[in-house]
């Protein structure tokens, strides 16, 4: 790793998994972790993301990843997300904080939806049977929603975004690619993550500072993230 590159990124895993992104989200404003990083990767996380990191699981698991969304304005929990829960984040975040159920998914909201702090991605499919939960998204992150009609409904999983840039699956269309640069104005380029991986986002934890990525993933990896999120 280039020695700029050192203050930006670091590599890190989850009691030994690379899918470090199923367990922590990031945004410029603080980080939310599952319960289980080593003291010293969190320490470390810190210092590459600038932000404030909150150890907190959601449903009363780690993946924290998977079942919220948020950005610097506020942030989203499936239902069955405990008071004690949102009463830890809301003692925690000056933000708005709502609870959302996406019609015939229930809770993987990570992996449904991609965020930053202006807008919202998500498949159309998904978007037609949520226009309500969607009013509620966009009031409480503050976000225009984009959809379209993805190769992936799962664009959170496959695609991660920051206020700088969007890294997409190789596989992604030139035309979803076309959309995303026209309606964002961000740089959009494709990329991969542990040794090849296309599931961005299951592996990455990234916000406009630094990243965080699994344990496999490699240099020519690395900087292709760094160029596209955060230069």
């Amino acid at each position: 790793m280039s020695n700029y590159m050192k203050r930006n990124a670091i590599l890190i895993d989850f009691k030994g998994s690379w899918n470090i992104g199923a367990y922590g989200l990031a945004t410029d404003a603080y980080a939310i972790f599952g319960d289980g990083f080593r003291p010293k990767i969190i320490k470390e996380s810190e210092e590459i993301l600038r932000v404030p990191i909150l150890i907190q699981n959601i449903m009363d698991e780690p993946i924290v990843g998977i079942l919220a969304i948020g950005n610097s304005n506020g942030l989203i929990l499936p239902p069955q997300s405990s008071e004690d829960e949102v009463k830890s984040l809301r003692r925690e975040l000056d933000i708005t904080i709502e609870k959302v159920s996406l019609r015939n998914y229930d809770n993987a909201l990570g992996n449904l939806l991609l965020v930053n702090d202006k807008y919202c991605l998500i498949h159309s499919d998904t978007a037609e049977k949520n226009k309500k939960q969607l009013e509620i998204i966009e009031n409480t992150l503050d976000v225009e929603i984009i959809s379209y009609d993805f190769t992936f409904t799962i664009i959170g999983t496959v695609a991660a975004m920051t206020n700088k840039g969007i890294l997409v699956h190789p596989s992604m269309k030139d035309e979803e690619i076309d959309c995303l640069k026209n309606e964002t104005g961000l740089r959009v380029g494709k990329g991969t993550v542990n040794m090849g991986s296309p599931y961005i986002r299951s592996s990455l934890i990234a916000n406009t500072h630094g990243f965080l990525a699994g344990l496999k993933t490699t240099g020519l990896e690395l900087q292709r993230i760094y160029e596209v999120l955060i230069s």
